[in-house]
């Protein structure tokens, strides 16, 4: 029997570079319902293998997002508030210098002692808010702006080329907190969900016009409903925005970008 290699595997191997090659192939040869990595698009959007960037990663999880930025060369800023997931985040990249992985939680307003939610269903549904029947309480967490967490961190001005954001619901509210009179981010990936955030007030059109806004074109990669935490989903298709939702039970992400250049990247990337 012909052994199937992981995405892992490919990576060692082959490098990012096929592994998004793969993953498109597949899009080609079965339409919606493939695989598709969203990641990959933006790191060759971005051109990452050839440049030494900045990455702030807003819900790191366990550092999937991260990695390929890392190992380029980059210098990666992890939020990670849930514990388990940032011990192994912290085993996985501590030994990097270029990574630095923080404790706290990312919003619109700085708070303390702030009670966060995990799922024994999924580790990555980590939240702020309980929005999923398996949430619990779990600890404590401290809340930064991004605005408060760069002028911290000296970094105002220098340019941010990815802004990655899966902070289960509270997206919209990151990017509120984000200094935008100072700088702007090259690229960014957002999460949306409206099942998620309209409880919190918003839904993808307030997400996608706050970015519209900042003059970022927007491309929309819409998934299958979501069946079951902590399970497979099915991918449907690429957009360009403004566009509707085929289904509005839909989940997906936003990639938007304010550079001509890296828009044609990514359009070329989805076949739009």
């Amino acid at each position: 029997m012909k052994k199937v290699r992981t995405a892992v595997q490919i990576i060692v191997e082959e490098g990012w570079a096929a592994l998004f090659r793969k993953s498109m192939q597949k899009i080609h040869s079965y339409g919606s319902g493939a695989a598709i990595d969203e990641l990959g698009i933006c790191y060759q959007a971005l051109e990452a293998d050839k440049m030494q960037g900045l990455m702030i990663d807003v819900g790191a999880h366990q550092g999937g997002a991260l990695a390929p930025f890392t190992k380029s060369g980059w210098r990666v800023f992890a939020f990670e508030p849930d514990l388990e997931n940032r011990e192994v985040l912290t085993k996985k990249f501590g030994s990097y210098h270029l990574v630095h992985v923080d404790p706290r939680a990312v919003s619109n307003q700085p708070a303390s002692n702030v009670t966060l939610y995990k799922s024994d269903q999924s580790s990555g549904i980590s939240s702020l808010t309980p929005f999923h029947k398996s949430h619990h309480e779990a600890m404590k967490v401290d809340v930064i702006t991004l605005a408060g967490f760069l002028a911290e961190q000296q970094l105002l001005e220098e340019q941010i080329n990815f802004l990655k954001i899966d902070t289960e619901g509270y997206d919209y509210f990151v990017l509120q907190g984000f200094p935008w009179d100072q700088v702007s981010p090259d690229l960014i990936l957002c999460e949306f969900e409206n099942a998620k955030t309209e409880p919190l007030g918003y839904s993808i059109t307030d997400l996608a016009e706050y970015l519209l806004a900042r003059s970022y074109k927007l491309i929309v990669s819409e998934w299958y409903p979501i069946q079951a935490y902590g399970s497979p989903h099915r991918w449907r298709r690429f957009a360009l925005y403004p566009c509707e939702l085929l289904d509005p039970k839909a989940w997906g992400n936003i990639i938007a970008a304010r550079d001509p250049e890296i828009f044609s990247n990514l359009s070329k990337a989805c076949h739009l």
